[in-house]
């Protein structure tokens, strides 16, 4: 079960938490959500999410986006999104615009190298409530937000369109529904369109083919079973309808650059980061405890 947070209960964590501060161009969270929604909300900020373990959603109004584990999103400046966390171990970096020249405008997902976890994982070390005048923290958020340029080139597919109309908004929600058993003539059935102007319209809305669509869905659905440890991943594969485990290892390879045990192993909870020691004349911000304990994330 999820606890779901409402607006007002969301724009009270940032608030509490210190994300609202005017006095730092840059700070750093680390949290352990578990099973926790927030509603829809934006930041003044550029947020950098690297998932240590587990899986996250994020949904924003063009799509729907998995972060898996060992990989980063990046949510730009007021972008409007909300987050639903599973069991996620992550680490946030928030950056004042000017200090990323990014000219992109949607949430992504990343192709997070080594570099992005250590950096993250350093970053750790000033929170919110961090000394603004502490030069070795300007000069390094400075160095990260433009790595950030870089890696925003190397997206990847974690990602599900949104629908502009009812009728094929009800098709993907069908498609959702059933991963193990859907078909274009159901999904067009669902729209009541003929399977021709159904794949028509699906493709002029989302921008993919619906098989496409299916496939990514699968394959984003098998991501979020992986980690739980209570699935192998035979039994996985046959939960998103593949019935020979060897295609579903070469489809999920080929997906995430993993094979479906590697990416399973990546998701385990040893993958907690090393956290280094808080600056000891950190200021705390509003509602925040200063120093180490006030390492925590927003969503």
């Amino acid at each position: 079960m999820f606890k779901e947070l409402s607006q007002t209960e969301t724009l009270e964590q940032l608030d509490v938490r210190g994300i609202n501060t005017p006095l730092l161009p840059a700070f750093a969270y680390l949290d352990s959500d578990q099973n926790i929604r927030y509603d829809w909300h934006a930041h003044d900020r550029h947020q950098l999410m690297y998932a240590f373990s587990g899986t996250l959603r994020l949904e924003a109004e063009n799509g729907f986006y998995l972060l898996p584990p060992q990989r980063a999103a990046w949510i730009p400046a007021g972008v409007r999104h909300r987050t639903t966390m599973h069991n996620v171990l992550s680490g946030s970096v928030f950056f004042d615009p000017s200090l990323v020249a990014a000219e992109q405008t949607g949430v992504r997902i990343i192709s997070a190298a080594p570099l992005v976890r250590e950096m993250v994982q350093y970053a750790l070390r000033w929170p919110p409530g961090r000394n603004p005048e502490d030069a070795l923290a300007d000069s390094f958020f400075r160095t990260l937000g433009l790595l950030c340029v870089e890696w925003l080139k190397e997206e990847m597919p974690f990602r599900l369109p949104a629908a502009r109309s009812g009728q094929i908004a009800s098709a993907m929600e069908y498609t959702l529904n059933n991963l193990e058993s859907a078909s274009v003539e159901g999904a067009a059935a669902t729209a009541a369109l003929s399977a021709r102007q159904f794949r028509r319209r699906f493709l002029a809305e989302s921008g993919i083919a619906w098989r496409q669509f299916h496939h990514q869905a699968r394959m984003l659905r098998a991501m979020e079973l992986l980690v739980s440890p209570r699935a192998t991943v035979t039994d996985v594969a046959y939960g998103v309808g593949f019935n020979s485990l060897s295609a579903f290892a070469k489809s999920f390879t080929r997906f995430a650059g993993q094979s479906p045990h590697e990416f399973r192993r990546s998701g385990e909870a040893d993958a907690r980061p090393q956290i280094w020691p808080a600056k000891a004349d950190a200021v705390a911000a509003p509602g925040m405890a200063s120093g180490r304990d006030a390492t925590v994330l927003l969503p």
